[in-house]
C-alpha cells in the first residue's frame, strides 16, 4: 500500500460543491470584491451545514491507522474551510493544509502537488491524489501522481474525472484498500456505475 496522500477537500471529503457552484456566477468571477462575498458565506456554511461525505472520516482513520501520511491540498482558502476542519476533528488527520493561494497557481498547473509531494517528502511516483475534478485530476496524472477519482454529483457535469484516474470510485465507503503502482497497472473502478448511468 501507498504511504502518501494527498487529498482534495471538496467533493471528495466534503460534500460542498453544490453550496459552492449555487453561490456564485460566472460574471462574479470577474469581482474580487463579490468572491471575497461568497467565500465568507461559505466559511458560514462550512461552520454550519456542510457535511462529510459519508464514509470519508472511517477512510481517514483507516489511513492513518495504517501509517499513512496525509495533507490536504484544496483551492479552498484555509481560513474558510477551517470551521469545518476543526468542526470534524479532520485537522488531527493530516501533515498540513495547503490551498492554492499560498502554493501560488490553481490546480490546472501541477504547483500544489508538487509542493505537497515535497512537504511530505516524497516523490509524486509515491503519492495517492484523492480528486473529484476531471481538470485537477488530470493536473496531477499528467504530474506523474497517482490518482483516485471520486464521483461528485455537482462536479460531473463539468468533466469525467475517471478518464484521468488510476482508480475511479463512486463513493468514499469504496475507497480502495490499498493502491498499487502505476507500472502494469490496469485502471480499477470500484463502486461504479456504466458510463451510461451517469
Amino acid at each position: 500500500m501507498r504511504k502518501y496522500y494527498i487529498f482534495d477537500l471538496d467533493g471528495t471529503i466534503a460534500d460542498s460543491m453544490g453550496y459552492w457552484y449555487g453561490s456564485f456566477t460566472p460574471e462574479d468571477l470577474g469581482s474580487e470584491e463579490r468572491m471575497e462575498e461568497v467565500r465568507r458565506s461559505m466559511k458560514e456554511k462550512y461552520a454550519t451545514i456542510i457535511r462529510p461525505r459519508p464514509g470519508a472520516l472511517e477512510v481517514l482513520e483507516r489511513l492513518r491507522q495504517q501509517g499513512a501520511e496525509m495533507c490536504i491540498a484544496s483551492a479552498t482558502d484555509r481560513w474558510v474551510s477551517q470551521p469545518f476542519t476543526e468542526k470534524y476533528d479532520i485537522d488531527r488527520y493530516f501533515r498540513f493544509y495547503l490551498d492554492c493561494t499560498t502554493a501560488g497557481a490553481h490546480k490546472d498547473k501541477p504547483d500544489i502537488y508538487l509542493q505537497a509531494a515535497a512537504r511530505l517528502g516524497a516523490s509524486p511516483e509515491e503519492c495517492v491524489v484523492v480528486e473529484d475534478s476531471a481538470y485537477c485530476a488530470k493536473t496531477a496524472h499528467n504530474a506523474g501522481f497517482f490518482v483516485v477519482g471520486i464521483y461528485d454529483v455537482n462536479t460531473a457535469p463539468r468533466g469525467d474525472v475517471s478518464q484521468y484516474s488510476d482508480i475511479f470510485i463512486r463513493t468514499m465507503e469504496s475507497f480502495p484498500p490499498g493502491c498499487p503502482g502505476r507500472v502494469g497497472h490496469a485502471r480499477q473502478r470500484y463502486g461504479e456505475m456504466s458510463h451510461e448511468a451517469k
